[in-house]
């Protein structure tokens, strides 16, 4: 399952505010985990993460952008 490219604001400890992209897809996962997991990209700046995070979640959007912004935050906005 593909999502469509999402945007939000992650402030970090300091206020800075940084525009961080994401979207989540399924491709390049083995077929058994494409029935429960799904792939989650984060982009900010040029650098993009990636975490297999359960497909129950793409049903509620504040959970997928918390899930972005405690990333982008535990790495201190920088996720290369």
């Amino acid at each position: 399952m593909d999502t469509k490219l999402q945007h939000t604001v992650v402030f970090l400890p300091d206020e800075t505010p940084l525009d961080v992209s994401y979207y989540c897809s399924d491709n390049r996962l083995a077929e058994d985990q494409k029935k429960l997991a799904t792939r989650l990209f984060i982009q900010l700046n040029d650098c993009i993460c990636t975490l297999i995070i359960p497909k129950f979640i793409l049903k509620e959007k504040h959970a997928i952008e918390t899930i972005v912004h405690n990333k982008v935050v535990s790495e201190k906005g920088h996720l290369c």
